[in-house]
């Protein structure tokens, strides 16, 4: 009797148990579920900033429209803190403990690139707003994995395209010894040879280095027609701040991971003439209104300075165009991250977007061109369509 008693508990308790499970699983099939990871603070925060306050503002509005198919979205946001352990730390907590159908994130190529194997091995779709084509390159590798900025081959060949119109071919890098960095330098020295550029001086420098005036003397006792500086803020700015210093009359060509206002205001006076590659929402009220694009960057940009009275720049686009490509294979019908994954690869064809106009294949988790990508120069302390 006893034993039977025993039994009728453990049942009791099962079943108990189930019943709950099956209560949370039923309220789960009401929302979609999205995590998002970006550096909303540390030094990647200029940058992460505007992608995790375009992800809130595009939330809200979502789901204040009624949601995906009248259900809501719900965005689990994590910062990590601009480290790769952080972001793999959060990666884990969203596939483990929040079970979202796809990741956003993270702001920084060294951060991406830790996630990547984490998505791979868990078959998550991952969506990433960092720069280097090695988060989706080899394709092979990478069968989970897409993103949205211009890779760096694209800003390298948009620059050598540039130098080629100004009848310059020597050139000297001073580059970020990280990742994005890194990729660079290598995107750098493998196009050079199709654009006819000579690279006549490399330099690199650490991210926290405070001065860069030893490798600046250098490039200018090169016969360099042009320097290119790979990096994200501070250290292009202190870059800028020491050439200046120093009296250097070389060019100044920067890398799109400086496409915003932060590094005007590091750099100051310094940052005049300086020329990147860049996305288009960087000056939104420069835009035709022929554009292809011009309706959503008008659109997005009026949202996001009603909500947070700052302009979104380049990043904030990467932030919007990261959830909506989502949303868009989620209001196809493609709710799991099989067929999500899928919709990305083969339907998003001709997307127009904040950042570029996206067609993803089997053979580019990228989808965008360098001809996509215009040239800005400071002028009077502003970004200016060159």
């Amino acid at each position: 009797m006893k034993k039977w008693v025993g039994f009728l508990l453990v049942m009791v308790v099962v079943l108990g148990l189930a019943a709950c499970s099956g209560t949370e699983a039923q309220g789960d099939e009401d929302v979609y579920k999205i995590g998002a990871i970006y550096s909303k603070t540390g030094a990647g925060s200029p940058l992460g900033e505007p992608e995790w306050n375009a992800t809130k503002l595009l939330e809200k509005k979502i789901n204040e429209e009624g949601g995906i198919d009248g259900k809501k979205v719900e965005i689990v946001l994590a910062d990590d803190e601009s480290t790769p352990e952080k972001a793999m730390e959060e990666m884990n907590r969203m596939i483990y403990d929040e079970n979202v159908v796809a990741v956003l994130g993270s702001t920084t190529s060294g951060a991406s690139l830790a996630m990547k194997g984490i998505a791979m091995d868990n078959e998550v779709p991952l969506v990433s707003a960092g720069a280097a084509v090695s988060i989706i390159s080899p394709v092979e590798e990478a069968k989970w994995v897409f993103k949205t900025p211009h890779s760096d081959a694209h800003a390298v060949e948009r620059i050598y395209m540039h130098l080629q119109n100004e009848g310059m071919n020597k050139i000297a890098i001073l580059a970020d010894s990280n990742a994005f960095g890194e990729s660079g330098v290598e995107q750098l020295e493998a196009l050079a040879g199709d654009y006819g550029m000579e690279i006549v001086m490399k330099e690199s420098y650490n991210t926290d280095d405070p001065d860069m005036k030893t490798q600046l003397t250098k490039i200018d006792s090169s016969d360099a027609e042009a320097m290119i500086v790979w990096g994200t803020n501070p250290g292009p700015a202190i870059i800028a701040k020491n050439s200046k210093e120093l009296g250097l009359d070389i060019p100044y060509i920067g890398s799109h991971g400086i496409a915003n206002q932060s590094f005007i205001d590091l750099a100051g006076e310094a940052a005049e003439g300086v020329t990147i590659p860049t996305g288009k929402l960087l000056f939104p009220t420069q835009i035709p209104e022929d554009d292809e694009q011009y309706d959503v960057i008008s659109s997005f940009y009026d949202d996001y300075m009603s909500e947070y009275d700052s302009a979104p720049t380049n990043f904030g686009s990467y932030g919007y165009d990261n959830l909506m490509l989502i949303v868009d294979a989620l209001e196809s019908g493609a709710t799991d991250r099989e067929s999500i994954r899928e919709y990305l690869e083969n339907d998003v064809q001709g997307y127009v977007g904040a950042t570029g106009i996206f067609t993803f294949s089997a053979d580019d988790h990228n989808g965008l061109e360098a001809d996509s990508m215009v040239l800005a120069e400071v002028s009077a302390g502003e970004w200016t369509l060159k």
